[in-house]
Order: structure tokens, then C-alpha cells, then sequence
């Protein structure tokens, strides 16, 4: 088994409220299996090792689906996605080389793409390795450890998006339309279902709601 592999710590971030959704996204099935569990699919078909998942408000419902999984409840999830990734940069193994970044509702990005991003990693594991699209870099990105320190200061809504902009001199993107589609909303996810004939299965019924966060507190766009 690659050391490599070990060395590199997948997050899948998953800790928002999808206020615009109005129900835990993460458990809506798709082809029988919860979002989230095609998530972490992706990266064990990948080649990579058993990722870590930041919960927040939606903690509860996802773990009892999901006991197996390496849960890290973010208890203040409702600061943003910066605090989201912060919490999980305290939470990487000491030894870890770098650290992927995946959001759990970009549903489109496969196992083939994120094992694309590793395999450029292992040649510049001093780089930003991440994907390109919409004509900007985005998530799914891999961050060298020499950026951990700067990943454990973000806060509030602020994610790493000035990350990437202030080492694009040092980036290696990699061209992933897939990334630009992730479920914000009902709309999205018919959209998708009606792209994907096969994902017809209806939501998963209505979640015990979540904790209210505060008002202008909702999700965090990467870009």
C-alpha cells in the first residue's frame, strides 16, 4: 500500500445547513446510496485513504446513517466555510503531506478525477494541485503542508479561495467541468436527476431540523 496515499488527507466538507435546500442534501439517495456515501466511494476508488468528514448542522441525521464513517462534528458549523476548514485542518493527522479538499454535494466529480488530481500530486507535492473550471481554480484542491498553517487562520465565509489566488504562480490546475455542479438547491437536484436517468429516486424525507444559524450565516460559496 502507497505511503503516498497515506500521506495525503482527504476532507469532504459537509457541515452546512443547505438552508436554500431545505433538507440534508448529503442523505438524498442517489442509485440507492446517500450522497455522501458516493463521496466517500469516489475517494476509496480513487486509490486514497478513508476520508475525514466535517458535519455540522445536519451532525445528527448523517451519523445515524452513517456510524462507519470518520465523522468530525464542526460544533460551529454556522461561522462559515472558512471555520469549517480550519476545524479540519486541527483534526489531519500530524504526518499528513497534504490535505484534498472536496465539498460533499459536488456530485459530478469522479473517482477517475480525483485520483487525477493525487496522481499530479505525487509529481509536485510541494504545489497546489486543483481543479479549473468556470474559468477559475476551485474544489476539489490539494493543499502541500507548507499551506496549513494559512488553511487553519481561515474564518467565517472566507474559504481558500485567496489561497489559490495568491499561489497561482505555483498552481498545477487541471480542467474539471464536473466540479461546477453541486446541489444548492430542489432545482439542482431535479436537474440532475433528469441529467442522470438513472438517479430517480425521490428525497429522503424531511431531516430533524437543524440548529438556525444566524441571519446572512447560509451556506459559503467557494467561488
Amino acid at each position: 500500500m502507497s505511503s503516498a496515499r497515506h500521506e495525503l488527507t482527504t476532507v469532504i466538507l459537509a457541515a452546512g445547513a443547505a438552508q436554500r435546500f431545505g433538507d440534508c442534501k448529503h442523505l438524498l439517495l442517489q442509485g440507492g446510496k446517500p450522497l455522501l456515501q458516493h463521496r466517500v466511494d469516489a475517494v476509496l476508488e480513487a486509490g486514497l485513504s478513508n476520508p475525514l468528514i466535517v458535519t455540522g448542522a445536519w451532525h445528527s441525521a448523517i451519523e445515524q446513517m452513517h456510524p462507519h464513517l470518520n465523522l468530525k462534528h464542526h460544533h460551529n458549523w454556522h461561522q462559515g466555510l472558512g471555520s469549517s476548514i480550519a476545524f479540519a485542518m486541527n483534526c489531519v493527522p500530524e504526518n499528513a503531506r497534504a490535505v484534498l479538499l472536496l465539498l460533499g454535494d459536488q456530485v459530478a466529480v469522479s473517482n477517475e478525477e480525483i485520483a487525477q488530481l493525487h496522481r499530479q500530486w505525487r509529481q509536485q507535492t510541494d504545489k497546489v494541485v486543483c481543479a479549473q473550471y468556470q474559468h477559475a481554480p476551485g474544489v476539489p484542491a490539494i493543499f502541500p503542508r507548507s499551506l496549513f498553517p494559512a488553511l487553519r487562520e481561515l474564518d467565517g465565509d472566507r474559504g481558500a479561495k485567496a489561497l489559490l489566488k495568491a499561489n497561482a504562480d505555483s498552481l498545477h490546475t487541471i480542467p474539471m467541468p464536473s466540479a461546477a455542479i453541486d446541489i444548492d438547491t430542489p432545482e439542482d437536484w431535479q436537474r440532475w436527476q433528469n441529467t442522470q436517468h438513472e438517479f430517480t429516486e425521490p428525497l429522503t424525507g424531511h431531516q430533524t431540523e437543524p440548529q438556525t444559524p444566524p441571519e446572512n450565516s447560509g451556506d459559503a460559496l467557494w467561488n
